[in-house]
Formats: C-alpha cells, sequence, structure tokens
C-alpha cells in the first residue's frame, strides 16, 4: 500500500514539474515573441497603415459594409452617404497616408533638387501636404473633387494693405491722383491674378475697393455743408442729402448707404479710370 502512495507521489511531483516548465517555457517564449512585436510595431504599424488606406482596399470594405447592410458608427454616417463625402475629402493630388510617408517624400525631392539640379530648397516654404494647405507663388487651391486655382489668403491681404495705402487721406492728393495711382496697382494686379478660377474672390474684392474709394472721398469732403452740397450736385434727394451729410456714422459704414452708392456709382469710378477686376462679358 505504501510503495502505490510512494509512486502516486511521484507522479503527481513529475507531473507538477513538467507543468512548472512547460508555462514558463511558454512565458518566456510569450515575452521573446512581444519583444519581437515591439521591436518591429513602427514599421509593420505604417505598413497596415499604408495598406488599409490604399484606394483599392477601401473600396472593397465598403462593398463588403454594403453587402452586410452595416449601421452607422457614432458619428452617424451612413454607407449611402459615404461614397459622396469620400469623393470631397479624398486628397485628390498629393496623397500623404503618414507623416513618416510625408517626410520620406520631402527628403528625396529635396535630395533630388539639391544634389541633381544644384539649387538650393528654401525649408521654410516647402513642405508635402494637401494643395489646399499650400500656397505657390500667391496661389492655392480648392480642395473640391476638381481643384479651382485660387487667390491665396495672404495674398489677399496684401491687396487690401495696397489699396488702403493709395487711398489713405493723409496722403494729401486729389481724387484724380489717388485713381491714377491706385489704376496702374490695379491693372498690375489684374493682369497676374486675374486668371484664377475664383471669381466670387475677385467680385468681393471689387466691391471692398468701391467702398474704400467712396469713404476716402466722403473724408475728402470733410464738412458736413460740403457733403451736402456734393450730394445735391451729384442727383441725391434733399432729404436724403441731409440725413447723410449730418449722419453720425462713419465713412466706412456711409461708404454703403444709399446716396454715397447714387452719388458715386461704379460707373463714375470708370470714368477715372479705375478698371473692375472681373471681366464681364
Amino acid at each position: 500500500m505504501s510503495d502505490k502512495r510512494q509512486k502516486n507521489q511521484l507522479g503527481l511531483a513529475f507531473r507538477e514539474e513538467s507543468r512548472s516548465e512547460a508555462l514558463k517555457a511558454s512565458t518566456e517564449g510569450t515575452e521573446s515573441l512581444a519583444a519581437e512585436c515591439r521591436a518591429e510595431s513602427p514599421a509593420i504599424g505604417e505598413r497596415l497603415m499604408e495598406e488599409v488606406c490604399e484606394r483599392e482596399n477601401c473600396k472593397q470594405a465598403l462593398a463588403r459594409v454594403k453587402a452586410n447592410k452595416g449601421s452607422p458608427g457614432v458619428d452617424g454616417m451612413t454607407v449611402r452617404n459615404l461614397p459622396g463625402f469620400l469623393k470631397q475629402r479624398w486628397p485628390v493630388n498629393i496623397y500623404v497616408r503618414s507623416r513618416r510617408a510625408g517626410e520620406r517624400v520631402m527628403k528625396s525631392i529635396t535630395r533630388f533638387i539639391t544634389t541633381k539640379l544644384k539649387l538650393r530648397v528654401n525649408e521654410q516654404k516647402s513642405a508635402v501636404a494637401r494643395p489646399w494647405e499650400r500656397k505657390f507663388l500667391g496661389f492655392s487651391f480648392t480642395w473640391n473633387l476638381t481643384p479651382k486655382r485660387r487667390i491665396a489668403p495672404k495674398a489677399v491681404l496684401r491687396f487690401k494693405e495696397r489699396v488702403r495705402e493709395l487711398t489713405r487721406r493723409t496722403r494729401g492728393v486729389s481724387t484724380e491722383k489717388m485713381a491714377e495711382d491706385l489704376t496702374r496697382y490695379l491693372r498690375g494686379w489684374i493682369g497676374y491674378f486675374g486668371k484664377c478660377e475664383t471669381p466670387s474672390v475677385l467680385q468681393s474684392l471689387e466691391e471692398w475697393t468701391r467702398r474704400r474709394l467712396r469713404s476716402a472721398i466722403w473724408k475728402q469732403w470733410k464738412r458736413g455743408r460740403t457733403r451736402f452740397a456734393e450730394l445735391r450736385k451729384r442727383g441725391v434727394g434733399r432729404d436724403l442729402a441731409a440725413k447723410t451729410a449730418g449722419s453720425a456714422h462713419g465713412p466706412w459704414r456711409l461708404a454703403n448707404s444709399p446716396a454715397l452708392a447714387f452719388a458715386l456709382p461704379n460707373a463714375y469710378f470708370e470714368t477715372l479710370g479705375i478698371p473692375p477686376l472681373i471681366v464681364r462679358r
């Protein structure tokens, strides 16, 4: 009986030892595998992300979701609305899958320009990005499905700054001289930016320029009597002329008033030689 019990105890001990070694070996193997995964995870993760972002893979994934009649997620985006959303948001010309991929492209282009073309690269003005996030020679692009060439925001600000300089009251020049200087600047500006594909921007700048001119002329008239006389001379009714001349509002606000729009119409500025920013057919 004692021999049988001894054999059972030896068997149990052997099994416990085997189990412990197996567990230890399994744990060591897991740690080794985890270490390898951690060492390779950045490259693996980048490759996986690039594969996930492949256009064809996304199309196949969308087809599966449609076939399964998938429900929208937390953003509420339905399968029916997703294609239209992707068409608007999907980059058209340059598609940067990750920050590292963008950095590799930038380094490759920079190396080619500096070593092959023997040119210098301005790193402050150079970057790999979506077309509508960058500007080139004063132009940028819209993010529509078919990108359009537009005037860069900084170029618009520079335009307004220059027009303000040419139309400020402290210059002490006549309206004719102001119009002459402004015309010279506008013609050169139109020759460069007039071919942009967003006419609404040109329309807005033209309206702003006309309002700026009306404001400048109103400041030149200075006193209420002079303003009343000038408005009446240009055909504004007596009551409206008196109300506008005696108004407490500033020149910029009054430049958009009915009285000044009538007294100083666009046709008046055309007689001064000031060109429109939009070529009307």
